[in-house]
């Protein structure tokens, strides 16, 4: 299996819209199945979003899950890494202080028709666009459109403590029903009243609701891969096809046949 560590620091095109004096400023990127950004941050804040593709996204507070009708907001100056989940083309945003965003940390938001178009139109303008310009003109309705967007609940909170880590990686590289609080109390060598105490404190979350968010953003990467929800419902341990379902329409509204990850299409560039 191929994976690349991709160092962005000598991307010119990067410097180039990171220095820019302007709100907004557009760059593509395009990775293979499994390439890996190691930790870095901006002096921007960055919209990220992929027109093709899943990226997970790891910050010492959460991860999140970008499939392409989802971007991610994240603020300047926090330390982030993505991996890339299958072939990517990254489409993303760096915003100054004059776009006038107020979202202070990491969110989910929803990428309405209006600003994938005006996301890729971006990247057919200079850098340094005038004021009055098609570009200038297409920054502040993106501004616009992201101050109004819809923020999404998509995160999976990420323990501080080390011995959970462990124990929450070995679950995402894994996702399954199997193994219960006991079995992970063992793994850890702690008593199960312990743990349970350890996921309530370092995520917000009871153990059986980290799993259920872990194993519902996971169903969803693979249902937009296109995988089978029966398919899924077995990879990821439920009983049965009908439990599954169950589930994951009780979690988002939608039956996974439904759901609109599933149903988004990809087109080309303009």
């Amino acid at each position: 299996m191929r994976t690349e560590t991709i160092d962005i620091r000598t991307d010119k095109a990067l410097a180039e819209c990171l220095e820019v004096d302007r709100p907004v400023a557009a760059l593509a990127f395009d990775y293979a199945a499994n390439d890996h950004v190691p930790a870095h941050e901006h002096v921007k804040a960055q919209l990220l979003y992929a027109i093709e593709g899943t990226m997970v996204l790891s910050t010492r507070e959460g991860k999140w899950v970008l499939l392409p009708t989802r971007a991610l907001w994240v603020p300047a100056h926090t330390r982030h890494s993505i991996r890339m989940r299958g072939p990517v083309r990254m489409r993303t945003l760096f915003l100054d202080d004059t776009a006038n965003i107020p979202m202070a940390s990491c969110a989910a938001v929803s990428v309405s028709p209006l600003l994938r178009e005006l996301i890729v139109g971006m990247l057919q303008e200079p850098p340094r666009y005038a004021p009055a310009s098609r570009g200038a003109q297409m920054a502040a309705l993106i501004a616009s459109e992201l101050r109004v967007c819809q923020s999404l609940q998509l995160s999976l909170p990420w323990p501080k403590d080390q011995g959970l880590r462990k124990a929450c990686d070995a679950m995402q590289r894994n996702p399954t029903l199997a193994g219960d609080m006991e079995y992970w109390a063992s793994r850890l060598s702690v008593s199960s009243r312990t743990l349970a105490r350890l996921f309530r404190s370092e995520t917000g979350m009871s153990f059986g609701e980290w799993r259920a968010q872990l194993l519902l953003l996971e169903a969803q990467v693979r249902l937009a891969q296109g995988q089978s929800s029966s398919r899924v419902a077995k990879a990821l341990g439920y009983a049965s096809h009908a439990a599954f379902c169950a589930m994951f329409r009780k979690a988002t509204g939608f039956t996974p046949m439904e759901h609109p990850e599933r149903e988004a299409r990809i087109r080309p560039d303009d």
